[in-house]
């Protein structure tokens, strides 16, 4: 197979992997999965492959639940080989380097056919992405569900989306917390939400503010950063009323969420911090 794929390629073998599957031949549906993943294509030129299944799952669920289900612990080496990512630069191990790509591009997919099931099935979805995010237990899961899962969650339900946030924010597991403060800016780059929605979402950012977690943190400062891009005096209020809280965690946030703000601001806000 070439690493060259053509959306329209994707598209048709994603249709025939999920004709397979629902004939029966779920071997056959893992068997060319398997090939397409092992291929070095970008995870972008995969997007329709999730996007599919997760169509097809909107008349299927149980099928596709139960396929997702299997393929979230189905063993597939994606391609990835030891030496082709130079892990010392990333400040990785290999191994650390392997994971990366086998859950960010599990969960790419899943979290892509998990955001068209939630048209219908929200509630299955947030609880079986909830479970693969603690099984997993990796930063590149979190984040990648993150991304993906909710947007349609967002245009769609946005109340019940942001309250269901904000108690992942309050979670004891701090994969669930760092997949909530992620979470905001997606929704945010991707134009799903208006002016008033997103200050309304910043209040899954309130309850993240002081958390201790390093991996939390960081998220945080990273949805910080991208949602300055769209909305530059809102995040720039936002931060300025934490500066008042002398906490270190708080500190460090602010400090790496500020950088995007235009230069006097973030001046402003830095000399606040200490």
């Amino acid at each position: 197979m070439s690493a060259r794929y053509k959306t329209s390629e994707i598209k048709k073998l994603a249709e025939n992997i999920c004709d397979l599957l629902e004939q029966g031949n779920e071997e056959k549906f893992f068997e060319i999965l398997g090939k397409i993943l092992q291929e070095k294509i970008p995870f972008g030129s995969l997007k329709p492959l999730g996007e599919i299944i997760g169509k097809r799952g909107l008349e299927k669920p149980e099928l596709y639940f139960a396929i997702l289900d299997k393929f979230h612990r189905k063993s597939i080496d994606y391609g990835y080989r030891k030496g082709i990512i130079n892990a010392k630069k990333l400040k990785m191990s290999e191994d650390e380097v392997q994971k990366s790509r086998v859950y960010g591009w599990r969960a790419g997919i899943i979290g892509l056919a998990f955001n068209e099931m939630s048209h219908k099935y929200y509630s299955e979805v947030v609880k079986k992405t909830r479970a693969y995010i603690v099984e997993n237990a990796h930063w590149s899961s979190s984040d990648t569900y993150a991304d993906k899962a909710f947007n349609r969650m967002f245009q769609e339900r946005f109340d019940w989306t942001l309250e269901m946030l904000k108690e992942w924010a309050k979670d004891d597991n701090r994969w669930i917390r760092n997949t909530a403060g992620f979470a905001v800016h997606a929704p945010v780059e991707r134009k799903i939400l208006t002016a008033q929605q997103f200050r309304r979402a910043m209040e899954v950012l309130d309850l993240l503010m002081q958390d201790q977690d390093l991996n939390v943190k960081k998220k945080v400062g990273w949805a910080l950063r991208v949602v300055t891009k769209y909305y530059p005096e809102e995040t720039y209020v936002f931060l300025k009323k934490w500066t008042k809280v002398k906490n270190k965690n708080t500190q460090w946030i602010i400090k790496n969420g500020a950088k995007m703000l235009e230069k006097g601001k973030r001046e402003e806000i830095l000399k606040a911090t200490g």
